[in-house]
This record gives C-alpha cells, sequence and structure tokens, in this order.
C-alpha cells in the first residue's frame, strides 16, 4: 500500500525552494525526512505550508525574485 502524503520535492517546488533548504528546515524543526522523495504526513504538510505562507503566498514572491534577479554581463 502507498504511502499517502506528498514529497518533499513537489512542495518545495511549490514554495520556490530547493529540495534541500526544505529538507533543512525540516529537520531543523524535528520533522523527519530522509531526502526529497520523502512523503510529509498531512499533519507536517500543514506545518511547512505555514512556515512559507507568509514568505510567499503562492508562490508569488519567489517568482518575482527571480524575475528581478539582476543580470550581470562580462
Amino acid at each position: 500500500m502507498a504511502k499517502k502524503g506528498i514529497k518533499v520535492k513537489d512542495i518545495a517546488n511549490e514554495l520556490g525552494l530547493t529540495s534541500r533548504q526544505l529538507i533543512d528546515r525540516c529537520r531543523a524543526e524535528g520533522i523527519h525526512v530522509q531526502n526529497s522523495i520523502t512523503k510529509l504526513n498531512p499533519e507536517s504538510e500543514r506545518t511547512v505550508r505555514s512556515w512559507f505562507a507568509s514568505a510567499a503566498p503562492n508562490g508569488e514572491t519567489s517568482k518575482r525574485q527571480k524575475a528581478e534577479k539582476p543580470k550581470t554581463h562580462f
């Protein structure tokens, strides 16, 4: 039977983060995550989303930051 939940890499992508950033935060907060394909249970998913809810609503902030990144020419 498949374990229900969302993969760390998928939620990180939705939030505009790298998998490593999300894994590090989860581990620091005491949520057991082995790697980017670890599935979060619904409670952990809600917790993770709440951490980033004010920082990036619907991922809009991260998209803007990428678009505003200054380009350097050499």
